[in-house]
């Protein structure tokens, strides 16, 4: 395996830090670790409440590489509260694509073990947005 994974796979890790803030408020359940198209590796844990608040680890990273004003996605890692490889939610698969369709390009980590790996337009291979990129 590629030690960049590994390295995903820690900051991921460094990142999970589930707190219950309030009764409404909740942080740090899953975490995400992107690297950049500069590779640069980003992070960030996700946000539950009962507002608008939320935000997902994968947002959370997306925005800190933004930030950067870096705007390119290679690869990704997300883990949950029990440090378990998961693979971005559906809602963040199409925020994903949203941002730039050759996202459809990033490299998701399935299984570190058995070092699997996948492209996210595998994970929605008849997304909606497509004919768009074909005007």
């Amino acid at each position: 395996m590629e030690k960049v994974w590994l390295d995903l796979y820690k900051e991921a890790k460094n990142k999970l830090n589930a707190k219950e803030v309030s009764i409404f408020f909740t942080s740090g359940n899953t975490s995400c670790a992107i690297l950049g198209s500069n590779n640069k590796i980003y992070a960030g844990s996700n946000i539950a409440s009962n507002s608008i608040i939320s935000c997902s680890a994968e947002k959370s990273a997306v925005i800190t590489m933004f930030n950067d004003q870096e705007y390119i996605i290679k690869k990704m890692v997300m883990l949950n509260e029990l440090e378990e490889i998961i693979l971005p939610s559906d809602s963040s698969l199409e925020y994903l694509l949203e941002l730039n369709p050759e996202f459809g390009d990033i490299d998701i980590l399935v299984d570190i073990n058995k070092e699997k790996i996948i492209k996210l337009r595998q994970l929605v291979p008849k997304w909606w947005g497509t004919y768009r990129n074909h005007k």
